[in-house]
């Protein structure tokens, strides 16, 4: 299937496999008969570190070792965009169910950017708000945090930030008005937002 390792896959609903390489490659296999469909056309932009599938579009998203994001339209097996948004590895994307507009990314930088499925456009940049914090009760698995984002301008250099303000996100999942978001420590984040947030 790949020259490389494979890095990360996702499964649709039609049973359909799509993979990521070390190498940067994207393929498309079937299931049911473990054949490659077809191999997508590689980003040439670093190895791809994750994917995401959107079944209410047909679209598949990668993130890549080297920033880039990248997306495939399944209907047609052609590329839309291939854009860098960030300086390094992109670790998880995610949108939310059903939704054909919004594509939520994060990675090594700690900043989590909010960019048009269709377009690849970052309309939105935002980081924790670390005065706002709220705890749940700690147990043996750690302690989940709820905090509020505060919303990156365009022209603010994301270097000066703090790293404590921006840890690394590794993995994040997209809820209504929320993110949930891991890191390199022994809790989960919860970003929640207002319409005028991000």
């Amino acid at each position: 299937m790949h020259a490389g390792p494979v890095t990360c896959l996702v499964v649709s609903e039609d049973q359909l496999i799509v993979s990521g390489s070390s190498l940067g490659s994207v393929t498309l296999s079937d299931l049911s008969s473990d054949q490659q469909v077809v191999a997508l056309k590689s980003t040439n932009s670093g190895g791809i570190r994750t994917l995401c599938f959107n079944p209410s579009s047909h679209l598949v998203f990668a993130g890549s070792t080297s920033g880039y994001t990248s997306c495939w339209d399944l209907r047609t097996m052609k590329t839309l965009w291939n854009i860098r948004v960030s300086p390094n590895v992109i670790y998880s994307m995610h949108h939310l169910r059903g939704d054909k507009s919004t594509l939520v990314v994060g990675g090594i930088d700690g900043v989590l950017r909010f960019m048009d499925q269709d377009t690849g456009e970052v309309f939105s940049r935002c980081i924790v708000k670390e005065s706002d914090v709220s705890n749940f009760p700690r147990d043996s698995y750690g302690v989940v945090q709820m905090k509020k984002a505060r919303r990156l301008s365009e022209d603010t250099r994301i270097d000066l930030i703090p790293k404590s303000h921006r840890p690394s996100i590794r993995c994040l999942a997209v809820g209504m008005q929320k993110v949930v978001t891991t890191h390199n420590e022994k809790y989960i984040r919860i970003l929640k937002f207002k319409r005028t947030d991000c």
